[in-house]
């Protein structure tokens, strides 16, 4: 009977285990997948030391296409070798419910990843991290939704894990200081108050290789530092417990007064929004009723009832029927320039 075994070979070459080298040792078939990531050099030759036998190594439409595998995991034993922990990717997920529809027993050997590791490195608490987000070079959607998440997390208090984009087979990806760049220009751009310059980062590089680097502090000056040789990935800090300030100082050679809190100053979107749209519409509003002297006082009446019911509903936390109110109001403003007896400058 036939077996799927999928070995997780941590990070950089130090993270394979014994259980997972006699996998290895054991198989008939054994393939070795690393796209997601830069490999370390010596990752293949000491995998085939260490078992004694041969891997070969594989694509990632090889792996997602599957059916090589599942073929010869119906009869045989088969191992699937990838780094970090098998199961975070959704690829190998996929795999693993495709070989178990079709009767193959599989096994998981789990291996340290870099969210887990991440936060050990860095001396944050693992359990205070929200959701993770990946950063990619190319796409300005990918900037707005890293940059969304940053602010969701931080106003739950809690630290993002940023993970930046590779593409093995180009061996190209993103750089920190393109990922700061990225939520920088998406600040200018949705003006939510989330990041700026002296939001306070960590940025590791090749965590688990021996050339593992640790780096902290403000964004302004991280931006302007060469990383080096990939992965990297960064993480914003939500609120810190005393000791994560404790540990991250210790750990990036830092006072910790030097460790700012990114949570200090967050706000929520409608806290932002809706008092500058407030006192832009009351702005507009008193010009068109020095403009306009006749005729349209229940249009103004109402309009400054929607502006002080979108203060009142943020006031009390009602956000959604904030930002509706203050939208009612502009719309009752702006329905003045139809008429064509008035130019109203937003």
């Amino acid at each position: 009977m036939g077996k799927l075994t999928f070995v997780g070979l941590g990070l950089g070459d130090q993270g394979t285990s014994i259980a997972g080298v006699n996998a290895i040792r054991e198989a008939d078939f054994s393939y070795l997948e690393y796209y997601t990531t830069p490999h370390a050099p010596r990752l293949l030759q000491e995998l085939e030391r260490a078992s004694g036998t041969t891997l070969t190594v594989v694509d990632r439409n090889f792996v997602e296409d599957g059916r090589q595998i599942l073929r010869e995991a119906r009869e045989r034993k088969v191992v699937l070798a990838v780094q970090g922990d098998p199961m975070i990717a959704t690829t190998h997920s996929d795999l693993r419910v495709r070989a178990i529809s079709e009767g193959i027993e599989t096994r998981v050997l789990h291996g340290t990843t870099i969210p887990a590791a991440a936060a050990s490195a860095s001396g944050l608490h693992y359990y205070k991290f929200g959701a993770t987000v990946t950063f990619t070079r190319n796409s300005v959607n990918y900037h707005q939704q890293v940059y969304g998440r940053v602010h969701q997390n931080l106003l739950e208090g809690s630290h993002t894990l940023l993970l930046l984009e590779f593409d093995t087979e180009r061996g190209e990806g993103a750089s920190p200081p393109a990922l700061m760049e990225g939520l920088l220009a998406a600040e200018r751009n949705f003006k939510r108050e989330v990041v700026s310059g002296r939001t306070f980062m960590v940025v590791l590089s090749r965590v688990g290789t021996d050339s593992e680097r640790i780096r902290a502090g403000a964004m302004e000056m991280l931006r302007t530092l060469d990383y080096g040789e990939p992965p990297h990935v960064a993480i914003v800090p939500g609120r810190m417990h005393f000791s994560e300030t404790e540990s991250v100082a210790s750990v990036c050679g830092l006072k910790p007064e030097e460790i700012g809190d990114n949570t200090a100053s967050i706000r929520r979107t409608a806290q932002v929004l809706v008092p500058r749209y407030v006192e832009k519409a009351k702005k507009v509003l008193e010009t068109a009723r020095a403009s306009l002297k006749q005729g349209y006082d229940e249009l103004f009446e109402n309009t400054e009832l929607y502006i002080r019911d979108a203060e009142s509903f943020l006031a009390n936390g009602q956000d959604e029927l904030a930002m509706l109110s203050i939208g009612y109001a502009e719309g009752l403003i702006d329905a003045l320039t139809f008429t064509g007896k008035i130019a109203l400058d937003w």
